[in-house]
């Protein structure tokens, strides 16, 4: 008809883009709802951040240090290590100290695998990064915690080498505790918001608040965590 304006229709590969962007935003506003009923959620095999951006790593060693309330401080080291050209494979390990009379420090560790759904583009400006794991943690108790989530942020280059990530990680996991007064399951859910400062093309800082944990850990289910990222010369995509 004259005059008027051509319909637009969105090609094949940007709906799909549009799709994932809509499944992941429906993970994250589910888990926020979800985490403000839970009665209580868990994160790795403990409580500390996942420290874990929305992108791949072809190698990666992380060295952090976090406090969950009751949970006590944790020390952890992580290695990421890329595989193929969309997935990595991750291993934590560390040690806690819980707050409290009588209870034991924690050896904690941990594996993960980790699949790139999609990279930011201009249609949608949002890297997703699928998660699923397994880790243990012993102690007075001994638990187990399998976690399925999705990282979801943006990178944004600064001066030089500068480069921030903020991003969101929502998980939820199965929880088994051997010793919590018998054996028990549940569902739990935890949430990070952090973000990744680039200083140089090796270095790196990245910081994390982390919202859940376990009955275990009483009340307090939140944290704080920060560390410290090396990316070895070579490495960096």
């Amino acid at each position: 008809m004259h005059g008027s304006h051509p319909s637009f229709i969105p090609s094949a590969r940007v709906r799909r883009l549009l799709s994932r962007a809509g499944r992941a935003a429906g993970i994250v506003a589910g888990a926020a709802l979800v985490m403000l009923s839970a009665r209580s959620a868990e994160a790795q095999a403990w409580a500390y951040p996942s420290f874990q951006v929305p992108t791949t790593a072809s190698r990666e060693f992380n060295f952090g240090i976090a406090d969950g309330g009751n949970a006590g401080t944790s020390v952890v080291f992580q290695w990421r290590e890329g595989y193929a050209r969309r997935s990595q494979f991750s291993f934590d390990v560390g040690i806690a100290d819980p707050t409290g009379t009588g209870r034991d420090n924690v050896l904690f560790l941990g594996g993960a695998y980790a699949y790139q759904l999609s990279t930011a583009t201009s249609d949608v400006p949002l890297d997703f990064l699928l998660t699923a794991g397994a880790g243990f943690a012993f102690g007075n108790n001994t638990t187990l915690s399998v976690p399925l989530g999705v990282s979801i942020g943006h990178r944004f280059p600064l001066d030089g080498t500068l480069a921030l990530t903020p991003y969101v990680h929502p998980r939820v996991s199965l929880d088994i505790c051997s010793g919590c007064n018998g054996d028990k399951s549940q569902v739990g859910i935890n949430f990070d918001i952090g973000a990744n400062l680039e200083l140089t093309r090796v270095l790196a800082v990245r910081g994390s608040a982390f919202f859940g944990g376990a009955d275990g850990y009483g009340d307090d289910r939140n944290g704080i965590g920060i560390s410290l990222v090396w990316t070895p010369p070579g490495l960096k995509r």
